[in-house]
C-alpha cells in the first residue's frame, strides 16, 4: 500500500515537472495571436449620469458574485452608478418594473442612470455566480 501511494506521489510530481513550461525559453510575442474574447458585451453611457466630481473621484470595480439558491437582491437605483452584469452560472431573473426577464449564463444587463431593477436566483439548489464590473463614488 505505501509502496503504491509513494509510486503514485512519484508519477504525479514527475508529470508535474514535465508540464510546467520552460520559461527561459519563451519571449514577448511581437504580435496579438490566439486571443478571443474581445467582443464587448456592452456600452455604458458615462455622460448621462451626470457624476459629480472627476474621474479622480470614482473607481472602476470588478466582482465575482455568488447568488445563494433562493437569494435575491432588492430593488435600487443605478443612477451615477453604472454598471455591466454578465451571469456566469445558473439563472437570474432581473425585474424592471413590471418587466420580468430571465438570464442564463452569457447573458448579461447593463445599469444606466435610469435603471431601477432587483434580481433573484430562482433554483432552490443551485448558486447563481455573476460578474459585476461597474464604477463607483471613492470611499472618504
Amino acid at each position: 500500500m505505501i509502496r503504491t501511494v509513494c509510486t503514485l506521489a512519484v508519477v504525479a510530481a514527475l508529470t508535474a515537472c514535465a508540464s510546467a513550461p520552460d520559461t527561459a525559453k519563451l519571449s514577448a510575442p511581437t504580435a496579438n495571436s490566439g486571443l478571443s474574447g474581445d467582443t464587448p458585451v456592452g456600452l455604458v453611457d458615462l455622460a448621462a449620469h451626470k457624476m459629480a466630481g472627476t474621474p479622480a473621484d470614482y473607481d472602476l470595480r470588478a466582482r465575482a458574485l455568488t447568488l445563494a439558491p433562493g437569494g435575491g437582491v432588492g430593488n435600487h437605483p443605478h443612477a451615477g452608478r453604472p454598471g455591466i452584469v454578465r451571469v456566469v452560472k445558473g439563472t437570474v431573473v432581473e425585474g424592471r418594473g413590471d418587466a420580468k426577464r430571465v438570464l442564463k449564463p452569457g447573458d448579461f444587463w447593463l445599469e444606466t442612470f435610469d435603471t431601477s431593477h432587483w434580481f433573484v436566483n430562482p433554483s432552490t439548489t443551485e448558486a447563481a455566480e455573476l460578474w459585476v464590473v461597474d464604477i463607483v463614488p471613492k470611499k472618504k
